[in-house]
C-alpha cells in the first residue's frame, strides 16, 4: 500500500489554478525528436468579478487536451460544475466537494463551463464563462538549417495558414537569450541555436497555449572530403570520406568538360573506374550538401584525381632453349602502351621503360613458363608467356587431350577440364598451370605422376609446364582455351527488411524461370511477372534459368532477409483524475516512437487520433493499431480494450460479530460497490475517552479481526500510483464495537505433575469447543468430553467457545501450571549367582534416587512379585521389570523391560583332541573341543611319566597348545564364578617309525616328449607331490615330466609327516659320447660308447680305412649314463694298427620312436 503522506498529496495541474500542465507533459512526449516543448501556465493573481480560476482558450495539439479549473470559495463548500460542448451536449457535470476539477476537451469550438457555490445551503456566486477550443497550429520550423558564409536565411515559425494565426504573439531569442524578432519570421546570416516561442494572450492579459520551438543552424563551409589516393587503375577503386562526417550528394566530372555526372548520396563514396568512369584521365570529385530549406546556399568541396590505362604488353615469339640446363632462350615482347618497368620476378629480371610499340627481348631464359608483370605509375598488369624445349627430355613429353567445356548446372555452371597425358609412363615429376594473366592457378611439387593429369578449371586461357627433380621445364607452346560459358542476368536485393512478409519481384529483361529457396529448404517456382513470397528471416537463395536450353546456363543469387518485427504495442492508461479524465498511451516498450504509425478507435470505429497518446471522451470498445513505419504494414489486427465508465462514488456497508475478552475477536467486514475500483481503504477508531486512534494496520484490509472496543471509520480511496493525479474519495462508514460480559463455565486443576505427557479432559456440563495453548505457543483444538496433551513444561491455557456460534455468551480461558518430570533410566542388572543356581537382579536406576521411583517385578505371567530394589531367583524363565517417578502421572513410554533368567549350566562335555609326537618333531599339538559359551577359563595340567603333576600356566586360556614332553595331559574349563564345568585327558608317547621317503637327488625329464623317470618313495599311508608351491599328485607314485624343484610330504600310519626333496633337469637330446682315441689292450684306455637316459638300443660299427668291419656292438637294454660296447682294441686276436678308425653309431629311444645316428672316428695309438 502507498504510505498515506504520499496517496493524499494532490498534484496540482496548474501554477495558481489555471493552465493545463497536461498539455506540456503531452507535449514534451510528442515534439521530443525536434526539441520542440509545449506547456501551458498562467500568472497568479487575485480575480474579483470572477468565481472560476483557468484558462480562456485550449489547445487541442494532438486531438484533445485537459483543461482544469478551480472555483474560488472556501473549505466546506459545495460545487456545482457544469460544462456545454459546442453541440449543447452536456460534457461534465458533477456536485461535491469539488473545488477543482479536470475535463477533456476533444471538440473545438466554444464550450461553455458554468460554476455555482453554495455554503450553508445558501448561494455565494453563479458564473458562466467560454472556453476556446483551438486546433494546434501548423509547424513550419525545421530541426536544422544550413547557411553560407555572407548569405542570409529566413526561417518560418508556423504556416500563416494556421487557425487563428492572426491571435498569435512570436518572440524569437538567439543562443544568449536575446530577443531578435517579434515575426513569425526571421533573418539569420550567424551559425547557432535559435528559440521561438508563440502564445495567445487572454482577456486577463495572460499568455496561453504556450509553444516553444528551437532550431540550429550550422555553417559547413568548413567540411572537406579526403581521397585514399590520387591515381586509380582499371582494377582499382578510390574510397573518398568526408569529414566531418555528413551526409550528401557525389559527383564526378573530367577535367575540360562542364557535365557531371551523378553517383550517389552518403557520406563517403567508394568510386570504381570500371563502372564510374568511360575513359582515362584527369577527373574532379565532387561532394554537395543539398539544402531544400534554403535553395540559395548549397556548399561543395572538391578532390582531383588521375585515371590511368592498364600498362598493357603482347608476346610476340618466343626462341626455345637448346637444351634443359642451357639458358639459351629468348621472349619477344611488344609494348601495347607505355611501359614504366617489365619485370620477371622469378629471375629477378626488370627492363624499361618502353614506349608504346616497342620491341623488347629477354635473353638468357631456360625453358618454362613465366608470368610478365609490367607497371606504369600505380597501374600494373601481367601476362603468361612460354620459353619452349627444343630437346625435350623423355619422361617430361606429355599431350593435352579432351579439352571439356563449361557445363550447366541446375545452379550455375561447372568448370572446364583438360587431360595431360605422359605417353612414356608414369615419371616422377611437377607440373603447374597459369591463366592468361600469369597467374598460377594450379600447381604440384614435384610426386609420383600417373600416365594421365585430370584438371578441373574455369573457361578461359592457359599454360601448361611439367618440371622434373633436377629443374628441367618443359613448357607446352600452344595456349590452353577452356570455352566457357555466359550465365541468365537478373538483380534481387541482396538484403531485405520484411514486416512477416513481402512479394519479391526479380529484375530481369530475359524470359526467366525463378526457384525460390527458403531458409527452411522449401522451395517454390514462379515466373518473370510473378512474385515469389519472402516470409521468413536469414538467407534465401534464388536460381533464374531458360528451361529448355543449355546456351545461357542459370545463375544463383542469395537474398539476405531481416523480419522487421512487428511493434509490441499494449494501450496503457497513464493518467487519470477523480472525475473520470483520463489519458491513455501506446506502449510500445522502448521503441523509438518516430518509427511507429499510431491509429486509435473509438467505440463507432472512428479514428480519434493518430499520436501515441489518447485523451478519450466516451466509454466503450477502444482500438489501437500500431505499425512500423520502416516496413509494410504487418498484418496484425488492432489491439481491442475496454474503456468503462469512471467510477466516482462507491456505497459502504461494515458489519461485524460479537466481540468478547477471550475472543472470538469481532470480525469487522467492509463491502462495497464497484470493489475493483477501490485501490486504498484507511481505518481509524473513536475510542470512548474521545481520542481518535489513527489504523494503519487495517489500511486497505476489507476484512480484520479486533478485540478493542470503539466507533470505527472506514475511508475508501481510488490511486493509482503513476497514474492517478490525486487520491480520490470514493466514500465513508462507521460502525460501533461493544463487549459482551457473559462466559461459559469450565473446571481444570490450577497446577498438575506430569511425566512426559498427560492427557486431560476439562471437567463441564456445556457444550463446549476448546482451544489448548502450550507454553511454546502451539494450540490443540477439541470438544466437551475430548482430552488434550499435556507434555510441556510451564503455562497451559484453556480457551473454552460455545458450540453455538449464535450464542451470546463469550468464551472462558483458564490456566493450568504443569511441571514435567522425566521417565525413569533403568535396567535389570544380574549382579550375582553362585554354583548351586542361585541368582540376584538388582534394578539400577541412573537419574532417581530409590526413594524417588516405585519399583515393579513381574514374572511371565503378570504378576507382582517384588517391590524392591534387589530380588533373588531359584526359579528361570522370562521376567520383566517396572520402575515409575514417586507422586507423578504415569509415565507414558515407559514400558516393562522384558529379561530372562537363564537356567546356570553346571557341566559341559569336554573332548581333547591329540596328534602323534613324531620322532623328527620336537612337539605335538593338543586341542580342546567343548562348546565355549559358558567357559570362561581353561587350565592345562602335565602328569610325567615319574607322576609328577603341575599346571601349564603359560598355557591358560588356550585352546590348543604344544606337548613337548612324554606324560599325561589334561584339561579343565570353568565358568566365570569360576565353577568346574568339566575335564579331559590323554597320554602322549613319542613315535617309534623308522621309514623314510626315498628319492633320487635329481632326475632328467623331457617335458616335450612328457618322457621322465617314475619315482617310487616307499609304503606310506599318503603322498603330496608338490612342484615349488603347486600340488601336483598325490599318488605313491610320482613321473616329473617337468624340470623344477620338487618337494614330496609323506604321512606315516601313527599320521608324522616327512618331506623329501629333489631337482629335475631337462634333456630332450638323445646323447652319445666315445673316446678320441684307445690304446689297444690298455683296459684304462679302451673303446666304449656312454649314452644318456633318452636311449634305449644302439648298434656301433668300428671300419678301418679299408672299410673292413672290425668291430660290431648291440645293445638293446641301455641304463642312462652308463657305458656299454667295451672293446679292447684287438681284431682276430691282434691289436690292430694304429691310425684312424671309422665309427658309425645309431641309437633310437623306443618309447618316442626317435632315433639318431653318430658318424666320426678314433685314433689308435700304440
Amino acid at each position: 500500500m502507498i504510505e498515506k503522506n504520499i496517496r493524499t498529496k494532490k498534484i496540482n495541474l496548474w501554477q495558481g489554478g489555471i493552465g493545463v500542465i497536461f498539455l506540456l507533459c503531452c507535449t514534451l512526449l510528442f515534439f521530443s525528436s525536434t526539441a520542440e516543448k509545449l506547456y501551458s501556465t498562467s500568472v497568479e493573481r487575485p480575480f474579483s468579478n470572477s468565481i472560476i480560476d483557468g484558462p480562456e482558450r485550449l489547445c487541442a495539439v494532438f486531438g484533445s487536451v485537459i483543461g482544469t479549473y478551480t472555483g474560488l470559495g472556501e473549505e466546506g463548500d459545495v460545487y456545482e460544475w457544469e460544462i456545454i460542448e459546442p453541440d449543447g451536449n452536456i460534457l461534465f457535470s458533477r456536485t461535491g466537494g469539488f473545488e477543482t476539477i479536470s475535463e477533456t476537451f476533444s471538440k473545438i469550438g466554444t464550450h461553455q463551463i458554468s460554476l455555482r457555490i453554495l455554503r450553508g445551503n445558501v448561494e455565494i456566486g453563479n458564473e458562466t464563462k467560454s472556453i476556446d477550443v483551438l486546433p494546434g497550429p501548423t509547424i513550419t520550423l525545421e530541426e536544422s538549417y544550413i547557411v553560407c558564409n555572407g548569405t542570409d536565411l529566413t526561417i518560418p515559425a508556423l504556416d500563416p495558414g494556421t487557425s487563428n494565426f492572426g491571435d498569435y504573439v512570436f518572440e524569437w531569442k538567439n543562443e544568449s537569450g536575446d530577443v531578435i524578432g517579434t515575426d513569425n519570421e526571421i533573418s539569420v546570416s550567424q551559425p547557432g541555436t535559435y528559440s521561438v516561442e508563440f502564445f495567445f494572450v487572454n482577456s486577463q492579459g495572460e499568455n496561453e497555449c504556450i509553444t516553444e520551438l528551437s532550431t540550429s543552424v550550422v555553417d559547413l563551409n568548413s567540411f572537406s572530403i579526403s581521397p585514399a589516393q590520387s591515381e586509380v587503375c582499371t582494377t582499382q577503386f578510390i574510397e573518398f570520406e568526408s569529414n566531418p562526417n555528413i551526409v550528401g550528394d557525389w559527383y564526378v566530372q573530367k577535367v575540360g568538360e562542364t557535365s557531371r555526372k551523378y553517383l550517389g548520396t552518403s557520406s563517403k563514396f567508394s568510386l570504381f573506374p570500371s563502372r564510374d568512369l568511360s575513359v582515362i584521365g584527369d577527373y574532379t570529385m565532387i561532394f554537395q550538401i543539398p539544402n531544400a530549406n534554403n535553395p540559395n546556399c548549397i556548399p561543395e568541396v572538391t578532390a582531383d584525381f588521375t585515371y590511368n590505362p592498364e600498362p598493357r604488353i603482347i608476346f610476340e615469339e618466343a626462341f626455345g632453349a637448346s637444351d634443359c640446363s642451357v639458358d639459351d632462350g629468348v621472349l619477344r615482347i611488344r609494348a601495347l602502351t607505355d611501359v614504366d618497368r617489365i619485370t620477371i620476378d622469378s629471375l629477378g629480371i626488370s627492363l624499361g621503360p618502353f614506349t608504346a610499340g616497342q620491341i623488347v627481348d629477354f635473353p638468357g631464359l631456360k625453358s618454362g613458363a613465366y608470368t610478365l608483370n609490367t607497371s606504369l605509375g600505380s597501374c600494373s598488369y601481367s601476362i603468361a608467356s612460354v620459353v619452349p624445349l627444343a630437346n625435350p627430355v623423355s619422361e617430361l613429353n606429355f599431350e593435352i587431350s579432351e579439352i571439356l567445356p563449361e557445363t550447366c548446372t541446375d545452379t550455375g555452371k561447372l568448370p572446364g577440364s583438360f587431360t595431360v597425358v605422359l605417353p612414356n609412363g608414369p615419371t616422377k615429376a611437377g607440373f603447374k598451370v597459369l591463366n592468361e594473366r600469369g597467374i598460377p592457378v594450379v600447381a604440384q611439387d614435384t610426386t609420383d605422376l600417373n600416365d594421365t593429369i585430370f584438371i578441373e578449371l574455369s573457361g578461359g586461357i592457359y599454360f601448361f609446364e611439367i618440371f622434373n627433380e633436377s629443374g628441367c621445364s618443359l613448357p607446352r607452346s600452344e595456349e590452353i582455351e577452356i570455352p566457357g560459358l555466359s550465365q541468365v542476368s537478373f538483380s534481387v536485393p541482396a538484403t531485405i527488411n520484411v514486416c512477416q512478409s513481402f512479394e519479391l519481384f526479380p529484375a530481369t529483361n530475359q524470359p526467366l524461370e525463378f526457384l525460390l529457396t527458403d531458409p527452411d529448404g522449401v522451395e517454390t517456382i514462379f515466373e518473370d511477372g510473378d512474385p515469389g513470397l519472402i516470409d521468413k528471416a536469414g538467407t534465401y537463395t534464388i536460381i533464374g534459368r531458360i528451361p529448355g536450353q543449355d546456351v545461357l546456363c542459370p545463375f544463383m543469387r542469395k537474398i539476405n532477409v531481416t523480419l522487421v518485427d512487428p511493434i509490441d504495442f499494449e494501450p496503457k492508461l497513464i493518467q487519470e483524475d477523480c472525475f473520470g479524465n483520463r489519458v491513455f498511451e501506446a506502449d510500445i516498450f522502448g521503441v523509438d516512437p518516430t518509427t511507429a504509425i499510431f491509429t486509435w478507435f473509438n467505440e463507432n470505429d472512428e479514428v480519434v487520433g493518430n499520436g501515441q497518446f489518447l485523451f478519450p471522451t466516451s466509454t466503450g470498445e477502444f482500438k489501437l493499431d500500431v505499425q512500423p513505419a520502416n516496413a509494410q504494414a504487418c498484418p496484425i489486427p488492432p489491439k481491442s480494450f475496454t474503456i468503462e465508465e469512471p467510477v466516482l462514488s462507491v456505497d459502504v456497508t461494515l458489519t461485524q460479530t460479537k466481540l468478547c475478552e477471550f475472543g472470538p475477536e469481532a470480525i469487522v467486514t467492509l463491502e462495497s460497490t464497484f470493489p475493483d475500483a477501490v485501490t486504498d481503504i484507511e481505518w481509524r477508531r473513536f475510542n470512548e475517552d474521545g481520542t481518535i486512534e489513527e489504523l494503519p494496520e487495517y489500511d486497505d484490509l476489507t476484512e480484520f479481526q479486533t478485540r478493542t472496543p470503539g466507533t470505527y471509520e472506514a475511508s475508501l480511496f481510488r490511486f493509482i500510483p503513476g497514474i492517478s493525479l490525486e487520491e480520490c474519495e470514493l466514500g465513508r462508514e462507521t460502525i460501533q464495537l461493544d463487549l459482551i460480559p457473559d462466559k461459559v463455565l469450565f473446571d481444570i486443576p490450577s497446577e498438575l505433575t506430569v511425566c512426559e505427557s498427560f492427557e486431560l479432559a476439562p471437567e463441564t456440563t456445556e457444550s463446549l469447543d476448546f482451544t489448548v495453548t502450550d507454553p511454546a505457543g502451539n494450540t490443540q483444538s477439541g470438544s466437551t468430553g475430548e482430552s488434550f496433551t499435556l507434555d510441556q513444561e510451564g503455562t497451559y491455557t484453556f480457551l473454552a467457545f460455545d458450540t453455538d456460534p449464535n450464542s451470546n455468551i463469550c468464551p472462558e480461558q483458564k490456566e493450568i501450571i504443569v511441571t514435567l518430570t522425566e521417565p525413569v533410566d533403568f535396567e535389570p542388572v544380574l549382579v550375582s549367582e553362585d554354583c548351586n543356581g542361585l541368582k540376584t537382579y538388582q534394578a539400577q536406576v541412573t537419574n532417581y534416587s530409590n526413594s524417588e521411583v516405585d519399583y515393579f517385578w513381574f514374572d511371565a505371567g503378570g504378576n507382582q512379585i517384588g517391590d524392591e530394589e534387589f530380588l533373588d531367583f531359584i526359579t528361570y524363565g522370562d521376567f520383566s521389570l517396572e520402575v515409575q517417578p514417586g507422586g507423578s502421572t504415569i509415565c507414558p513410554s515407559t514400558q516393562p523391560i522384558n529379561f530372562t533368567v537363564e537356567e546356570p549350566v553346571l557341566n559341559v562335555d569336554v573332548t581333547m583332541l591329540t596328534e602323534p609326537l613324531c620322532p623328527d618333531e620336537a612337539s605335538t599339538v593338543l586341542t580342546l573341543q567343548a562348546d565355549q559359551t559358558e567357559i570362561s577359563e581353561i587350565q592345562w595340567w602335565f602328569t610325567d611319566l615319574n607322576g609328577n603333576e603341575s599346571e601349564l600356566v603359560t598355557n591358560r586360556g588356550f585352546t590348543e597348545i604344544l606337548a613337548f614332553e612324554e606324560g599325561t595331559y589334561e584339561v579343565r574349563v570353568f565358568n566365570y564364578l569360576p565353577c568346574l564345568l568339566g575335564s579331559d585327558q590323554a597320554l602322549i608317547l613319542r613315535s617309534q617309525d623308522p621309514v623314510r621317503p626315498e628319492v633320487e637327488e635329481s632326475y632328467q625329464v623331457c617335458e616335450e616328449y612328457e618322457i621322465g623317470p617314475t619315482i617310487n618313495p616307499g609304503n606310506f599311508a599318503s603322498y603330496e607331490w608338490y612342484l615349488g608351491e603347486d600340488l601336483v599328485s598325490t599318488s605313491p607314485t610320482f613321473k616329473p615330466i617337468r624340470a623344477g624343484s620338487y618337494t614330496l610330504t609323506v604321512y606315516s600310519l601313527e599320521g608324522c609327516a616327512y618331506q623329501a626333496e629333489f631337482v629335475t633337469e631337462e634333456e630332450c637330446e638323445l646323447r652319445v659320447a666315445v673316446p678320441t682315441a684307445i690304446v689297444p689292450g690298455d683296459p684304462e684306455r679302451e673303446f666304449l660308447v656312454y649314452t644318456n637316459y633318452l636311449i634305449d638300443e644302439l648298434e656301433v660299427w668300428v671300419f678301418n680305412q679299408w672299410g673292413q668291419l672290425i668291430f660290431y656292438c648291440e645293445n638293446s637294454n641301455l641304463i642312462s649314463e652308463e657305458s656299454t660296447c667295451e672293446w679292447d682294441g684287438y681284431f682276430d686276436g691282434e691289436k690292430i694298427p694304429n691310425g684312424s678308425y671309422s665309427v658309425r653309431i645309431n641309437f633310437r629311444n623306443i618309447e618316442k620312436n626317435i632315433s639318431g645316428e653318430y658318424l666320426g672316428s678314433i685314433l689308435v695309438i700304440e
